[in-house]
């Protein structure tokens, strides 16, 4: 009698979607329940440590705790004795912004420092339009972060590959990029940051501190890299975004569509940012703008701040991604990637 066919075996990259839509539904309903003002960074937290290596899901994980307490921290006590100075404020922004970015590419363990700037970054924006509220603002971030934090680790542990083994140590990087190709991409990223605040300020538009978000993340070490990547976080945002909205406009204050809706989504962009193809950042960014557009203090009950934010993405990429252009021409680009002209 022949053997009876066995199911196949769910792929890593299916075990950890899984796991990373089950983490983003429980970091968003825990955020909901404690009546946290974002809790949209809750889910994020969960998306940006995905990984189907458990050592490198625990590294993100406390190195994005920790960078985020230490940025909160110095960006309260800095932001205080720089209210009411739009100047240093700004200066301050565009400092942070090349330091993150210098770490992020020279440090072994580069996301404590990329989070770090971008955390002490957000707190400084967040005392240059809403003062009054910095303290909470500062208080619930890091509730958001750790609860994001906590869920994706447990939900990896629980559901993703291996799920169950307890093994998991810190997991440093290799550092290849030159501290001249380093520097070059950090004075780009601080001066972009700048350019950022003043045509935000200028402009009135909508979402500073997701604008800065997106614009830093596209800054890649090799210049053709950071075009590539921006094209592919732009065409993310068309799809995440859309597909946002189509739930909000279909009913999403009804609860039980709204949360299955965005287990569904998630899981789907998850898996194809943890492929390993070309393209796994369109899948990254898809996840991101569908959380930012579906994710609201509960369920959102109109279109506007969802088309705020999503907006706020596509300003922030695009001013970036001109400047990367425009301060590394080709034939400099190709230099720095080692390709020659």
């Amino acid at each position: 009698m022949a053997e009876e066919a066995r199911p196949e075996r769910l792929s890593d990259v299916d075990r950890q979607a899984f796991a990373t839509a089950t983490g983003v539904l429980a970091a968003v309903y825990i955020a909901l329940s404690m009546g946290l003002d974002q809790p949209y960074w809750a889910a994020l937290s969960v998306m940006m440590i995905a990984n189907t290596d458990r050592d490198a899901l625990v590294t993100k994980g406390i190195l994005r705790v920790l960078s985020t307490l230490v940025g909160v921290s110095v960006g309260f006590i800095v932001a205080q004795w720089m209210e009411g100075l739009p100047i240093q404020q700004a200066l301050l922004v565009g400092a942070s912004a090349a330091i993150g970015t210098y770490g992020k590419q020279r440090s072994a363990y580069s996301y404590a420092w990329f989070y770090g700037g971008l955390t002490f970054m957000l707190v400084m924006l967040f005392s240059m339009v809403q003062p009054q509220d910095l303290y909470s603002f500062a208080h619930y971030r890091c509730y958001e972060i750790v609860i994001g934090v906590v869920c994706g680790m447990l939900a990896s542990w629980a559901l993703g590959p291996n799920a169950g083994e307890l093994h998991a140590r810190l997991k440093a990087q290799t550092v290849e990029v030159s501290p001249e190709n380093a520097l070059r991409q950090a004075l780009i990223a601080g001066f972009g940051a700048i350019v950022i605040v003043i045509v935000w300020s200028q402009f009135t538009l909508p979402q500073l501190p997701q604008v800065l978000i997106s614009s830093l993340i596209v800054v890649d070490t090799d210049p053709n890299a950071t075009r590539h990547k921006g094209w592919q976080r732009i065409i993310g945002c068309g799809v995440g975004g859309v597909a946002g909205l189509l739930v909000i406009g279909l009913d999403a204050t009804d609860q039980i569509w709204w949360a299955t809706m965005l287990f569904v989504g998630i899981f789907s962009f998850a898996r194809v940012h943890l492929s390993k193809t070309p393209n796994a950042y369109i899948g990254t960014q898809s996840a991101i703008a569908f959380i930012i557009t579906l994710v609201d203090p509960g369920p959102p009950t109109s279109l506007f701040p969802p088309l705020d934010r999503l907006v706020g993405i596509i300003i922030g990429v695009s001013i970036m991604t001109a400047l990367v252009w425009a301060l590394n021409p080709p034939a400099k680009a190709d230099m720095a990637a080692g390709n020659p002209a």
